[in-house]
């Protein structure tokens, strides 16, 4: 879903802050959980919070790995297959896992609230979720065309934070194809908003 890298810092300031928002939904159980967080923590988080906060320019040495071929203009049938293995047997909204040879190097990665870059997205995604905790599942085929490839998802993300928060969500991810066949954006669309996702945290 997922998925989504700034809920994970969403979850951290509703840990931390008393005057938000957020704090009249946080559960008496949750606001206890707050209560024991400390900034002794801080050294734990910081590598998840570095992620976040770092900028596009930092991360251009992303690819450890030499990159695959492009896979260049798949007929809408092959790159549906590679992005339904990748969702279902890769799990990548929750891993990053995904095949890297049908998107572009410039890809952007939208959720609700911001954009990434492709690289961001990789990182960010390994770095935040744990992904024994985590699962996403299709609850539609995946669909495309020439210009569009569409499913809908549910998931639920755990988060490599202390005390290991889950959240659910459900919600459609919508991939457009550039003139060369290549993904060139990837966007979710979620089912509920920011808040009523928090509030399904569990610990």
């Amino acid at each position: 879903m997922a998925t989504s890298l700034i809920i994970a810092f969403v979850v951290f300031m509703a840990f931390f802050t008393t005057t938000s928002s957020y704090s009249v939904q946080i559960s008496s159980r949750r606001s206890a959980i707050k209560s024991l967080i400390t900034p002794a923590l801080a050294p734990a988080l910081a590598p998840a919070l570095a992620v976040l906060l770092q900028t596009p320019p930092a991360l251009a040495d992303s690819a450890a790995a030499p990159l695959s071929p492009k896979q260049l203009n798949l007929s809408p049938s092959s790159i549906s297959s590679i992005v339904t293995s990748d969702v279902t047997s890769r799990q990548f909204l929750a891993t990053a896992d995904f095949t890297r040879s049908i998107y572009s190097e410039s890809c952007t990665f939208t959720d609700e609230i911001d954009t990434y870059t492709l690289p961001k997205f990789i990182k960010g995604t390994k770095a935040l979720f744990i992904p024994e905790g985590s699962a996403v599942t299709l609850t539609s085929p995946v669909t495309a065309t020439d210009d569009l490839i569409t499913f809908k998802f549910s998931e639920y993300l755990q988060f490599n934070i202390p005390f290991k928060p889950t959240v659910t969500l459900t919600g459609r991810v919508e991939l457009k194809r550039d003139s060369d066949g290549l993904i060139s954006s990837y966007q979710e669309f979620w089912d509920q908003s920011v808040p009523s996702v928090l509030k399904t945290a569990k610990f």
